[in-house]
């Protein structure tokens, strides 16, 4: 994919970097050249489906902030409940814009 984080990048993006919490997601974030995205969902959260789709709603939304906002981040996305009956695009795009703004972009 054209926005995914390499492995490596992966895990030092998940284990030495900052992360903020923002409503219901927490954001893994580090400066780096590449942009990119990746998400931890497991399956307690929904099914595979509903995982897709919230992937696909992210990586629209990160695109969408990457052009002027995130073009030097690579972020990881992990929500923190159950997205069966949460995460519309509204609180998705709400979440990602008070992200922008408390990274002070």
């Amino acid at each position: 994919m054209k926005n995914s984080i390499l492995n490596k990048d992966f895990k030092r993006i998940l284990y030495n970097s900052k992360s903020l919490h923002v409503r219901d997601l927490l954001f893994y974030y580090d400066i780096n050249d590449q942009p990119g995205i990746s998400f931890i969902v497991s399956r307690r959260t929904g099914n595979a489906v509903i995982r897709n789709k919230f992937k696909r709603r992210c990586r629209a939304l990160f695109q969408k902030h990457s052009a002027n906002q995130l073009q030097k981040y690579t972020i990881i996305v992990k929500p923190k409940k159950s997205i069966k009956n949460h995460y519309s695009w509204d609180e998705l795009s709400l979440s990602f814009e008070d992200f922008c703004t408390k990274l002070r972009v």
